[in-house]
């Protein structure tokens, strides 16, 4: 069986676990912190970004991006690309758009200051950097609300990875309680549409040791 080495916050790695419940490909979670990492998957293997999947022929896939490309093509049906080169095209501007920069505006100032900082640099949380990233929030949930005026997904009618990127980006910041929902009804919306999917059930039962996400983390109608 296919094994997917991840930590239960990383957002990246929850993207990966949510595309392959929704491809139906079965697969072994192992824990492994990113500040704490012994498997060694090859000669080659030094550092590398999580997630990392043994697939079940013995393939080494480091990081989400590999981890995709290479399932997508092994594994045709039920694309969540697109259909079309132009929802392929939409769908990966938008994984873009919170893989890369929302990521860094975002989850990096919030959940790396308050959950990861501690265990990978033995240091305290810097409150500006999580104040830019409660700040910066706005601007792509405006964005999303705008997308929700406009189509039924992000990246366009279809369910996509793009709304599986978005939502597993938002899930952390979640997560450690750092999103007013009441001032984004348009982004709730799609969120618990998003969340209410079974590939999603495992992500809300997620926890870190000595940090609880708030009381309505994993309802569904929140």
């Amino acid at each position: 069986m296919r094994k997917l080495y991840h930590y239960p916050l990383c957002a990246f790695c929850r993207l990966v676990r949510i595309y392959l419940k929704e491809k139906a490909l079965d697969f072994e979670l192992i824990i492994d912190p990113p500040w704490n990492r012994k498997q060694m998957f090859s000669e080659r293997h030094v550092f590398s970004d999580l997630p990392t999947l043994v697939d079940s022929d013995g393939i080494v896939l480091e990081g989400w991006y590999s981890i995709i490309e290479h399932m997508e093509r092994l594994h045709r049906n039920n694309s969540l690309l697109g259909g079309t080169p132009k929802e392929t095209a939409e769908s990966r501007r938008i994984i873009i758009l919170f893989n890369e920069m929302f990521f860094s505006d975002v989850v990096k100032n919030i959940v790396f200051e308050k959950v990861i900082k501690k265990h990978m640099e033995r240091s305290s949380p810097d409150s500006s950097n999580i104040r830019k990233g409660n700040g910066d929030i706005a601007k792509y949930f405006d964005y999303i609300s705008w997308l929700m005026d406009h189509r039924n997904y992000l990246a366009g009618d279809r369910f996509s990875l793009a709304d599986i990127a978005a939502a597993s980006q938002i899930s952390c910041v979640d997560y450690v309680g750092s999103i007013k929902w009441d001032d984004y009804p348009d982004v709730k919306d799609w969120y618990v549409r998003i969340k209410s999917r079974p590939s999603f059930r495992d992500i809300l039962l997620d926890r870190v040791p000595n940090v609880n996400p708030p009381t309505y983390y994993q309802e569904l109608d929140f």
